[in-house]
């Protein structure tokens, strides 16, 4: 039976000595199993841009039709938190909204095409997970497995409640994206294309370009005019001379500088866009 909202599992394991470790560093240990197997998926499908978590929201919706009103709780968030995933998942196009005639209060979600690829990838990664655990502990260990998680879901729950436990203060500032203005859109979701980004346009005048996570912002502007209203970013990476060796290839436009030690500490190179927008990235100089 597929459990599309589970994304953590305790699988039991002890250490080769038979020391019997401790639950907490068990849980540690083995949380993330379906959330890498879902990832798996999800990148054998071309999928990069999905926020954290938006797999569980776009499940939320597809078995709703509509978000579900525990999910905030169910994932340690805010209402407002949700409420922007949802925004993020409508632009970078996994969600269609639209408003619901019965009640203009209300916003209906629906999948796109693409948001049903994520939940049917998340569907057979955490089946991936499942077949593997059935061949490890039997059915009953699993159930057994699940009351426990359960037992310590509610433990949790009812110390938030009572003021005995203490919820992480949410975070204000979750992403950071620079706007860079841009001449023509349309040639600069092919230029940061070649830069390895998933770049595309959300209408005629705005775009972005995805990639590990990051975001950055395209605004068309006819009038831009580099390099007197050029942007600037610093953009820090694991290895600089690898981005470098990427972003100077003779088919990318724009103009790439070799890599340079500073004194502040960092391998730093710099590409600037068509356009005139400036991307300084470095990183740690190795030991």
């Amino acid at each position: 039976m597929t459990t599309k909202y589970i994304v953590d599992i305790v699988a039991g394991m002890d250490d080769a000595d038979g020391f019997e470790l401790a639950t907490p560093v068990l849980m540690r240990s083995a949380r993330g199993a379906y959330a890498q197997a879902i990832r798996a998926e999800l990148h054998a499908i071309g999928i990069d841009d999905l926020p954290r978590h938006g797999a569980i929201v776009l499940a939320g919706v597809d078995s709703s039709r509509g978000s579900r009103p525990d999910l905030p709780a169910e994932l340690g968030v805010t209402k407002q938190a949700v409420s922007l995933m949802i925004d993020t998942l409508a632009d970078r196009g996994y969600l269609d909204r639209r408003p619901d005639t019965d009640d203009r209060r209300r916003m209906i979600l629906e999948l796109t095409d693409r948001g049903r690829e994520v939940v049917d990838a998340a569907d057979r990664g955490v089946e991936s997970v499942e077949r593997q655990l059935a061949e490890r502990v039997s059915p009953e260990q699993v159930e057994a497995m699940r009351t426990g998680l359960s037992a310590l879901a509610q433990i949790k729950t009812t110390a938030v409640a009572t003021g005995t436990g203490r919820r992480r203060p949410p975070r204000e500032l979750r992403r950071f994206s620079p706007i860079f203005p841009v001449r023509d859109l349309a040639a600069a979701v092919v230029h940061y294309g070649s830069l390895g980004f998933a770049a595309r346009s959300v209408d005629p005048g705005y775009g972005f370009a995805d990639r590990d996570g990051l975001s950055l912002h395209l605004a068309a502007d006819p009038v831009h005019d580099p390099p007197h209203a050029a942007s600037a970013a610093y953009l820090y990476v694991r290895d600089a001379d690898a981005l470098y060796q990427e972003w100077s290839r003779s088919d990318v436009g724009g103009r790439t500088e070799p890599v340079e030690v500073t004194a502040y500490g960092l391998r730093e190179g710099s590409h600037l866009d068509p356009d005139g927008n400036l991307i300084r990235f470095g990183s740690p100089i190795d030991e």
